[in-house]
């Protein structure tokens, strides 16, 4: 048992349950001001290039740099006038101009395996502070995680959910809250599509069941009673050991969610040769894609947090489903992880569920607290697909792809223990900012040049706004790397130059915040002209672009 803090004051969930406050909030609606939001504004052409050309300068000799500025004159002044008018054209009637150009662009046109090269996936917290990997935990620590994480489902659909706030307690857009659960991605020949079939109980009723996967076969689980409630952690233990115990004695299924791995056209043609063989195949197709969740009960056993995260990422293919938009891995051992499709949100919606069911066992002791009785329900329901040597083939091939994909990857987990952002804050030091100076001293200590760097500030004051860029490798912290292997410079101008490295990004942090960053006009440049049929500007193909 975990002995609580104190002072700690509690939501109820249902069964006697409880989760610390902060997380719901029954005096607004978590989609309440969804309307209220302020649209995502049009950026200005020549602010945009001349972040740009600040943006570049790390990158280039004074003969580039000088050729470069000489390229957006003429851009600024020519082509990207034209362009920009037909972008604004294009933008002004939108109340987020990048939203489905994003959505379609970065994710669902492309066609290389989403898994393991675009998804995301990570451990949660409690694993490694209170659930040690201990062999035949799995059914326990599944149930008690799917508990929780259903029950966000639920305080979704109740509106219960707290909204979110930035600085200044600034709201937040909340619509990839509503996108986190009964959804799920289809492959198409050019282009995928995203499918939502979530609903708030004020939008209606949505699909009250998981999918759980077992020995590569697949199980229909309704979650709810007749009444409505949720099945508590006795029962979904009960109902996920049958699942278990069911696939264990039928033998290996055919694994199909490997065909979730391959290249996006393959895997859309295989799809439609398995919707042609049997009226089957399409029901079973759409209860995968409509359910809540897919739940992996996968008999690998990761044993730290390194192969926890490699696991979750790219575990075994026969028992997942990576399309879905979310997924919890439950090993052997009793560790959790989650997966998730990056197409309809971003990381940080995954990582506040994580929180939250992390919270929610901390707070209950690390035990169901509950009610014990078991109430009547339905059975689990194997989803049963007719195959022919054609998809046979294709889940042998996927899986020989998968494996070569996940073997181009190098991933390393540690942590760092001698100090964290307790200390940085009392330096008045942003951990964020800190951590991103950091990264560019050892990539400069590595290899003596500066770092290309991409990190990410979210847009979610504007309404379905998602992300802008911050180009961390600038000027200012070039400078600062520099100073700190000359051996001739004191440590008081070291010193200086880090703090104003510190104070450049800070800065560029709020304005991408504020959605004044360059990389996503430059973006809806680029679309613009594709759309129009215009060539492709010199500045998205000069080598400056492609040093950045």
């Amino acid at each position: 048992m975990v002995s609580l803090p104190n002072a700690v004051t509690t939501d109820f969930l249902t069964d006697g349950m409880s989760m610390p406050k902060g997380f719901m909030n029954d005096e607004e609606k978590t989609f309440q001001y969804q309307n209220q939001l302020p649209s995502l504004p049009i950026p200005n052409l020549s602010v945009t290039l001349a972040k740009y050309l600040d943006s570049v300068k790390p990158f280039l000799t004074d003969d580039q740099l000088h050729e470069t500025q000489a390229l957006l004159k003429r851009f600024e002044s020519g082509e990207g006038r034209v362009l920009h008018e037909k972008f604004v054209e294009k933008c002004k009637n939108k109340r987020n101009w990048l939203e489905k150009w994003w959505e379609e662009y970065a994710y669902l046109r492309i066609r290389e395996p989403h898994t393991p090269f675009v998804n995301f996936a990570g451990p949660g917290p409690y694993i490694e502070k209170y659930w040690a990997p201990k062999d035949g935990s799995q059914i326990e620590r599944g149930a008690m995680v799917l508990w929780f994480a259903l029950q966000y489902w639920l305080v979704i659909r109740q509106q219960r959910l707290q909204v979110e706030r930035g600085g200044g307690k600034t709201v937040w857009c909340m619509e990839q809250i509503h996108r986190l659960f009964n959804g799920c991605k289809t492959p198409g020949f050019e282009v995928d599509k995203l499918h939502h079939h979530f609903k708030t109980e004020e939008e209606g009723s949505c699909p009250t069941y998981v999918v759980v996967t077992s020995n590569g076969r697949m199980y229909k689980l309704n979650i709810v009673h007749e009444d409505g409630s949720i099945l508590t952690v006795p029962e979904l233990e009960i109902k996920l050991r049958t699942i278990r115990d069911n696939s264990t004695r039928l033998g290996p299924g055919i694994g199909l969610g490997t065909l979730t791995t391959e290249n996006r056209t393959t895997w859309a043609k295989l799809r439609e040769h398995l919707l042609s063989l049997h009226p089957d195949n399409k029901c079973c197709l759409v209860t995968v894609e409509e359910a809540i969740m897919l739940v992996a009960l996968d008999d690998r056993k990761p044993n730290n947090l390194q192969e926890l995260a490699v696991e979750s990422l790219c575990g075994d293919p026969s028992n997942r489903w990576f399309d879905k938009t979310l997924q919890l891995c439950i090993f052997d051992n009793g560790s959790v992880a989650c997966n998730g499709d990056h197409a309809p949100h971003d990381a940080m919606v995954m990582i506040h569920l994580t929180m939250w069911t992390f919270t929610g066992i901390y707070t209950s002791g690390v035990a169901w607290q509950g009610r014990c009785d078991i109430q009547p329900s339905a059975d689990p329901e194997e989803l049963v697909f007719h195959v022919d040597p054609v998809i046979v083939e294709g889940i042998s091939q996927a899986r020989a792809q998968f494996d070569l994909n996940v073997l181009s990857l190098e991933l390393c987990v540690d942590k760092y223990r001698k100090y964290g952002k307790s200390l940085l804050r009392s330096y008045n030091h942003h951990p964020d900012t800190f951590m991103q100076m950091a990264l560019q001293l050892a990539y400069y200590r590595m290899y003596k040049r500066p770092a290309p760097t991409y990190e990410t500030a979210s847009t979610r004051k504007f309404y379905h706004g998602r992300t802008e860029t911050v180009r961390s490798c600038t000027v200012e912290a070039v400078e600062w790397c520099t100073s700190m292997l000359d051996p001739t410079i004191k440590n008081k101008k070291k010193l200086d130059l880090f703090k104003r490295a510190m104070d450049k990004h800070v800065t560029m942090m709020k304005e991408t915040v504020d959605s004044q960053g360059c990389d996503r006009h430059l973006f809806g440049l680029q679309i613009t002209a594709l759309e129009e049929n215009l060539p492709t500007p010199e500045i998205f193909t000069h080598p400056s672009w492609t040093k950045r």
